[in-house]
């Protein structure tokens, strides 16, 4: 660059270094979170329209919350937790379907099929049960921006729609 000399340029490229280590963005620094308590928890499952109940896990105190995306009924339970008051590093969200029938063969070929198709969210069968289901993990360890959890619990009603889309068309194509 004309007119700026090397030490001019490195003491430049120490300050944006430093403002983007501290998360500063336009002015801006960004919330930043690396774990979520039972309240977050439902605070941000509220905001997403999922309709959160919570409770507690008795094994160890971790917050389990059972919620409504439309019609279908889905749990998350919280992972990894720890401190006081309890906040937990993993969101494990997941819904299950019975299928009144026994699991069949194209059953798996289509939760592999989805499984194979998808970015977001992981189809299964529950052997003995006669369900089939789907899950969806968000990670916050390491820390993560408020926008980006809350954008990815946005997301959970999209990948239960994408399974729930797959599995009936595949029904429909047997």
């Amino acid at each position: 660059m004309p007119g700026l000399d090397m030490k001019t340029l490195t003491i430049i490229a120490g300050v944006l270094w430093a403002l983007a280590a501290s998360g500063y963005a336009g002015g801006a620094s960004a919330q930043i979170t690396s774990s979520v308590t039972a309240d977050e928890l439902e605070t941000a499952l509220s905001e997403a329209g999922l309709n959160p109940s919570m409770i507690v896990d008795s094994s160890n105190g971790a917050p389990v919350a059972n919620g409504k995306a439309g019609e279908i009924s889905f749990w998350v339970r919280a992972l990894d937790c720890s401190g006081a008051p309890i906040a937990c590093e993993n969101l494990m969200f997941f819904a299950n379907f019975n299928l009144g029938r026994q699991v069949t063969a194209r059953d798996y070929m289509i939760i592999n099929d989805f499984n194979e198709s998808q970015v977001f969210g992981r189809a299964y069968i529950i052997e003995g049960a006669n369900q089939v289901g789907v899950d969806y993990v968000i990670e916050l360890g390491g820390g993560v921006a408020r926008d980006h959890l809350t954008k990815n619990i946005s997301r959970w009603s999209d990948v239960i729609g994408s399974f729930i889309e797959k599995f009936r068309a595949g029904q429909a194509g047997s």
